[in-house]
């Protein structure tokens, strides 16, 4: 019996393939204290320095949380922020080079924020958020695919 070559190296290519957008992600988030009191700029951004010049009118930046978790395409995360508000993120996968989520401010207990961001790898994304302790907190979203084989984890740095 002859078998087609085609379906056969399509079934092989389909089997050799990595799923699409099935990369777990490395999601970043930032907490950045940002007033007119002082001079002060954190040696933890100078990476993104032109950036909070440019998009922010202040001249002290303090990163006053950072932390990291991994998650899976579908997988949501929580982070707390700073003055009691919690940052709700679910990855939606990557295309493209691009990764995809969908994220949630939540103050008390009503959103205050809710949209969806595409970020490219090694991007950070930056939003102008609340008063606190006599300026304003900046968030910053990072997100990085990882592979596969990656488990999952909560890395957490305060």
């Amino acid at each position: 019996m002859k078998v087609p070559l085609t379906p056969f190296l399509m079934l092989l290519s389909a089997i050799a393939a990595p799923a699409w957008g099935q990369e777990a992600v490395d999601v970043r988030i930032g907490a950045v204290l940002a007033s007119n009191s002082g001079q002060g700029f954190d040696p933890r951004l100078v990476s993104m320095r032109r950036q909070f010049h440019t998009l922010f009118p202040y001249t002290s930046y303090n990163l006053v949380k950072e932390e990291r978790q991994r998650i899976l395409p579908g997988a949501k995360a929580g982070f707390e922020i700073p003055g009691g508000r919690y940052l709700l993120v679910t990855s939606s996968g990557m295309k493209d080079e691009r990764v995809s989520l969908h994220v949630m401010l939540i103050e008390g207990s009503r959103p205050v924020v809710d949209t969806a961001l595409t970020l490219r790898k090694h991007a950070t994304f930056l939003v102008g958020g609340p008063r606190h302790q006599g300026g304003v907190l900046i968030i910053a979203i990072g997100a990085d695919p990882l592979p596969v084989s990656v488990e999952a984890a909560p890395i957490s740095h305060q």
